[in-house]
């Protein structure tokens, strides 16, 4: 299975068969902050990352985060990527630190993956 920009909900299981192909415990992800999407898949996170700018999203609007299936379902989700280094944004840090944008990646996410 290939990176990919998820174009239906989809539900953990699915999610979970995804990550079989790369971590098996976790899977990265990208969410594009702009246009509400959402890319599964890949060894780094600018993977995905390349995949959204090249279906037109832009950097700036990208952050990354993992889905770890060993924690419990309400920490599952982490937003800690290289990606998310953005000093120009404010962001200094590969978590992201803006709460604003957290809860935006958080909720676009959360449209997509049916945790």
């Amino acid at each position: 299975m290939e990176i990919q920009i998820l174009k239906e909900k989809i539900p953990m299981e699915k999610v979970r068969e995804l990550s079989k192909k790369w971590y098996d415990t976790m899977i990265k992800g990208t969410v594009d902050t702009e246009r509400g999407l959402v890319a599964l898949g890949g060894d780094y996170h600018i993977e995905s990352c390349e995949i959204l700018v090249k279906s037109g999203g832009k950097h700036k609007n990208i952050w990354g985060f993992n889905i770890n299936f060993e924690e419990p379902l309400e920490d599952m989700l982490e937003f800690d990527s290289m990606i998310n280094l953005k000093p120009a944004l404010g962001n200094k840090s590969q978590i992201i630190t803006d709460k604003i944008i957290t809860d935006k990646c958080e909720n676009i996410i959360r449209e997509w993956i049916i945790f």
